[in-house]
């Protein structure tokens, strides 16, 4: 994701912190990426070197698994041996698990990430009644698709983020706060003094949708019946 696309929706100083984070995330993810890479070299080469040991040793015993040596006479420590390496490529193995287990954790933080600043960056060129829930709505729909975000409709087709964010606004226009005397929802508000609750008439919270009757109520909003 190119955060620079971003940088006519957002103010200077905001932007600068954000490309200042996802740098920071980028920067730890190509470490961890960098590290598990030489790390998981260096580890896979000590365990096919292990490996051809453990076939030699084997061949010299004469037997065809580790788990035979102890069927066989002490000679000189040979099934002590065996064990030794058997213990000692375990433990290389799982340090290779741990080394991919890093890697994918720093990966998937950086795509989180930039999952909540695309989505952020789309539901903002909207004015919705209630914002975190079109948020909580629309982040189950979001997929990666290679490095891309996209976002699935209904019928499974894929688009961009803010396609896919534009498309939803203009099939459920309820949703957005109404634009102007007489929109729907919210018709009536009105305040009736300093510090005082906003208010609606029975009639037009009755025929508003039940998203924007609840931001209504979580502002303080209060129902009065008509004069």
């Amino acid at each position: 994701m190119d955060i620079e696309t971003l940088k006519d929706t957002m103010e200077e100083a905001s932007f600068s912190e954000l490309s200042e984070y996802v740098s920071d995330l980028k920067g730890q993810r190509d470490t961890a990426r960098t590290e598990s890479i030489s790390g998981r070299k260096g580890l896979k080469d000590k365990v096919t070197s292990l490996e051809g040991q453990q076939s030699s040793l084997l061949e010299r015993l004469g037997i065809d698994s580790i788990d035979d040596i102890d069927d066989l006479p002490d000679v000189k420590g040979a099934a002590e041996a065996g064990k030794q390496y058997e213990a000692k490529l375990k433990r290389m193995q799982r340090d290779l698990d741990e080394a991919n287990v890093k890697t994918e954790s720093a990966t998937s933080k950086l795509m989180e990430s930039q999952k909540r600043i695309k989505l952020g960056a789309a539901l903002a060129s909207h004015d919705w009644v209630a914002k975190d829930i079109m948020e909580a709505f629309i982040s189950p729909r979001l997929e990666w698709e290679g490095d891309e975000l996209l976002y699935k409709d209904d019928s499974g087709s894929l688009l961009s983020v803010s396609d896919g964010v534009a498309m939803l606004a203009k099939a459920r226009p309820d949703l957005l706060q109404p634009t102007g005397a007489g929109g729907a929802g919210v018709r009536s508000a009105n305040t009736r003094g300093a510090g005082d609750a906003k208010t609606m008439t029975r009639a037009d919270f009755d025929s508003a949708s039940q998203v924007q009757r609840a931001a209504f109520a979580r502002n303080g909003g209060k129902v009065v019946e008509a004069a």
